[in-house]
């Protein structure tokens, strides 16, 4: 048998009064966290999921994914986030592509799965929806996900570390989006070689969390390095600039990582004081080009330096960064340690 690992593994060993999440405003400790995705991985098995199962993932940010998503890892099942803004044919072939047997709703998804063709889901034997308390229902069968987290606990299981663990769909190629396979190593060498390279988290670090979890960057540059250090992630649903910029001060956020398009719509604010990034530590910026003005505009004003960097959801996803390096305008930083880049 090979080397051992599993993804679930980095809610393990924080301090159990530390805030690992919020969500919707609430609080959840790494105590609480962990009993929940244990009690989720429990419920998962007693409804008969098993080891290389498909999950699907159609939630936003917010709790109900994070313990959902450990949970399915943790029992050695293939967790498969889904963009819950996507249209109705193309979930359903994501459904399909992926062989996915069982799939999380939450309430903001609710309206698109009930939607979606019927014929298209014959394979889909479980159904998890939202808290029975939300009012949100998504089929008569779906089991409420205050339900599976109320289930006997069970542990988390032995998993090879090459056994596949997310199936991730991208557009980087030509056509329809097509699902990147990666595996339990994959997710936790990133996170280790991201440490490396000064991206590292703490456990003192309050971390914003916008970015999608169905794509690569929020799920493991930010969700899960985040975890995996102990630190707080705070889950926000969708970006507004103003609103973004409210949270940074109110959560006391150190570590803010986004996209081109965040970076640009907060440097184009007014009337926002010269302090409002005080507390910030680390910026960071991926998935696109972060145009030179709007890095210059955010130091200039705030006295933010944003460190931008490179990657790909085939390699879990990053590549390069600049964080721990000073930062160079237009620069995508350093290849990390155990990557080797050929420029062709």
């Amino acid at each position: 048998m090979g080397e051992q690992a599993n993804i679930n593994s980095i809610i393990d060993g924080h301090a159990g009064e530390l805030v690992a999440l919020y969500s919707r405003g609430r609080p959840t400790t790494y105590d609480t966290l962990r009993q929940q995705v244990a009690a989720a991985r429990g419920g998962l098995i007693e409804r008969g999921l098993d080891a290389g199962d498909r999950v699907a993932l159609l939630c936003g940010n917010n709790r109900q994914f994070v313990v959902s998503y450990l949970a399915t890892v943790g029992i050695g099942a293939v967790a498969v986030p889904l963009n819950p803004s996507s249209p109705a044919n193309e979930l359903e072939r994501e459904l399909g592509a992926a062989g996915v047997v069982a799939v999380v709703v939450d309430a903001t998804a609710a309206s698109v799965w009930r939607r979606l063709d019927a014929s298209s889901l014959a394979d889909i034997r479980l159904v998890i929806g939202p808290d029975s308390a939300s009012g949100t229902t998504v089929g008569d069968d779906a089991v409420p996900f205050d339900a599976l987290i109320a289930a006997e606990p069970a542990p988390t299981s032995d998993v090879d570390a090459d056994q596949l663990a997310v199936l991730i769909f991208t557009s980087g190629t030509a056509g329809s989006p097509k699902a990147a396979m990666l595996s339990h190593r994959n997710l936790l060498s990133n996170i280790e070689q991201a440490r490396s390279s000064g991206d590292r988290f703490s456990s003192d670090d309050v971390v914003y969390a916008v970015l999608p979890l169905f794509h690569i960057f929020g799920l493991n540059v930010v969700l899960s390095a985040a975890l995996a250090e102990g630190a707080t992630v705070v889950l926000v649903q969708r970006f507004d600039p103003a609103t973004a910029i409210e949270s940074i001060r109110a959560r006391k956020i150190t570590v803010m990582p986004g996209v081109p398009t965040m970076w640009v719509a907060m440097s184009q604010l007014e009337n926002v004081p010269d302090d409002a990034f005080h507390g910030v530590r680390l910026a960071l910026s991926g998935a696109a080009r972060l145009p030179v003005e709007t890095a210059e505009s955010m130091r200039s004003r705030f006295g933010l330096s944003i460190s931008e960097g490179y990657g790909l959801t085939e390699a879990s996803p990053v590549v390069t960064g600049s964080a721990g390096h000073e930062p160079r305008f237009g620069s995508i930083g350093k290849v990390l340690d155990g990557v080797d880049v050929k420029l062709v």
